[in-house]
């Protein structure tokens, strides 16, 4: 899966992603979506027959489903079943006719797919745009192989810059959790939906808190610690220590690549020091 980015689109985004703030470079969104069909087609292939497998939520893990059910249909993967994160992304499988079954009736899950929203050069993730993160944690802690599929828009050199900290609370205990999150150095928002009135309710009947840091998340493991200890918080977007691989899916000129996260920030390394 190795390969380097060559040309003027390395620079590019090695200046979007060494810059003071942080932020991750802007993609055009038809570009944005080649770069995610790419990236899950490539997570699909490693799929075998008579594996079970955990399925994402968001729209990089959507393709990757849709993917996933066309090799299902065509008989290129026998007796493979998916463990859904979401109700969304049980849905899409039956849909594109992958079966599921419930986290509680398998002992293990031999490979997981799944999105991120940031990631730093350490595999560490914030995750839960999509306010699954809970489910999303579970399912890929579970999992023997947990891959994470980005486009280069979200690999970022500090997580928490650019995109806020998902946290999922029980809704009676929110206003001290908002308090402790304050504590923590954040300024913490409760995330309202966009086409009702009212917050946002998680498919396990909670609500999500985004939380920025002006800094960053100086620390993800500690942080994620200090978050899960607050009582009343159900889990937190950050993932430390989850992910075995990260895919990424760039673009250098009209050619998209598919690289492993150290083989990117390595290309980002040289480039810097080259020029």
């Amino acid at each position: 899966m190795a390969s380097t980015l060559r040309g003027g689109n390395r620079l590019e985004v090695v200046r979007a992603v060494t810059t003071a703030a942080a932020a991750a470079p802007a993609i055009d969104p038809t570009l944005q979506d080649s770069l995610k069909r790419a990236v899950a087609k490539r997570a699909v292939e490693l799929v075998k027959p008579g594996m079970i497998v955990g399925l994402g939520t968001g729209s990089t893990s959507s393709m990757a489903i849709q993917e996933l059910g066309k090799l299902v249909s065509q008989g290129k993967l026998k007796d493979v079943v998916g463990v859904a994160s979401s109700y969304q992304s049980r849905i899409l499988a039956r849909q594109y006719g992958v079966k599921t079954v419930d986290l509680n009736d398998v002992n293990v899950i031999d490979f997981a797919f799944d999105g991120a929203d940031e990631v730093d050069a350490s595999m560490n993730l914030i995750k839960g745009g999509g306010a699954a993160h809970t489910m999303e944690k579970v399912v890929d802690a579970m999992a023997k192989q947990c891959i994470i599929l980005v486009d280069q828009s979200k690999v970022v050199s500090k997580l928490g810059l650019t995109f806020p900290v998902p946290v999922e609370v029980l809704p009676f205990a929110i206003s001290p959790v908002l308090r402790a999150l304050v504590g923590l150095g954040g300024v913490p928002e409760i995330r309202n939906a966009l086409r009702k009135d009212g917050p946002v309710i998680t498919d396990l009947g909670n609500m999500v808190v985004d939380v920025r840091f002006p800094d960053g998340v100086k620390n993800p493991a500690e942080m994620e610690r200090s978050i899960n200890m607050i009582p009343g918080v159900v889990e937190s977007g950050l993932f430390v220590g989850i992910a075995n691989t990260v895919l990424v899916a760039t673009r250098d000129g009209d050619e998209i690549t598919i690289v492993e996260l150290a083989d990117f920030v390595r290309s980002l390394k040289e480039a810097t020091a080259s020029g």
